[in-house]
């Protein structure tokens, strides 16, 4: 059944990017967060209790299905999955951010959190292989693996908190205190997804998973110096971090990692599906 709700979600990935925003747990996620964010006083204390309302919602969210008929059941759940799943919609984000040949800071902007007003060419497309290469991870690979070892509630929870980390994760003012436990409980949650994403960088180089071990930028930036490799290039985020494999990027560069970035997706995939089907067998 898993193995099937895996396959429905990803025809609905095929049909459209992203579930209309009415209807996008995700957007839930973030309504909650935003909502708490406004009236809870920015200390630790509540930003727990703000992230453990998150996944309270997620949890319950994944049990509502349990309740509808077949064929509605599977329907409900492979849609559930698919909301914490981003491949096309990366994808489609990292283009919009090419045209001409060139790279748009504007767009580029809607993707990162830095200021991409003052960034030179090599360094914007540094940003867009950046948010490619961790997005791999965030939004395809540590959903699946939650998916395929905890089930849709799994998935659900960890795209909660993946959610509350991308609202609250800050280093900075109040979110310093307000949202440090969501980053922390992000961090443990990816820890294992970032290192598993070296093995399926490295059926494509070698090079790759030598920069992805060598070069990791942060606790979980795994993919990203991974990608840096793959791709013979340096990335470099201002003020934060230099990952040096290689020449300055390019857009060509960017192209390419959008290029990975779905052939990693299509593997991650299959070998979720077979690890579903491993697991399922185990069982009789």
């Amino acid at each position: 059944m898993k193995l099937l709700i895996l396959l429905l979600s990803l025809l609905f990935e095929i049909l459209k990017s992203e579930p209309p925003v009415v209807i996008h747990p995700t957007v839930w996620f973030g309504k909650i967060v935003g909502y708490l964010d406004k009236r809870l006083p920015p200390t630790l204390f509540f930003g727990g209790i703000t992230l453990m309302i998150t996944v309270l919602f997620a949890y319950f969210l994944s049990k509502i299905p349990e309740f509808l008929p077949f064929p509605f059941k599977i329907l409900a759940q492979a849609y559930l999955l698919y909301s914490t799943i981003s491949i096309r919609s990366m994808v489609e984000h990292a283009k919009n951010c090419i045209h001409n040949d060139r790279i748009l800071p504007e767009n580029v902007q809607k993707i990162v959190s830095r200021d991409t007003s003052k960034l030179s060419d090599p360094q914007l497309c540094s940003a867009v292989i950046e948010s490619v290469s961790e997005n791999f991870v965030d939004g395809v690979l540590s959903p699946l693996f939650y998916y395929a070892l905890f089930g849709l509630e799994g998935a659900l929870i960890y795209r909660a908190v993946n959610t509350c980390d991308a609202m609250l994760g800050y280093r900075t003012g109040k979110y310093e205190r307000f949202g440090k436990i969501a980053a922390r409980v992000d961090d443990v949650l990816n820890y294992i997804p970032s290192r598993l994403s070296l093995l399926l960088y490295a059926l494509l180089s070698r090079r790759a998973i030598v920069c992805g071990i060598r070069k990791n930028p942060k606790l979980n930036g795994n993919s990203i110096a991974a990608m840096a490799g793959l791709l013979r290039v340096r990335l470099e985020k201002p003020g934060k971090y230099v990952i040096d494999c290689g020449r300055e990027p390019s857009v060509q560069d960017v192209i390419k990692s959008i290029r990975y970035f779905v052939i990693l997706s299509g593997i991650s995939l299959i070998l979720t599906g077979l690890l579903i089907a491993l697991l399922e067998m185990l069982k009789y």
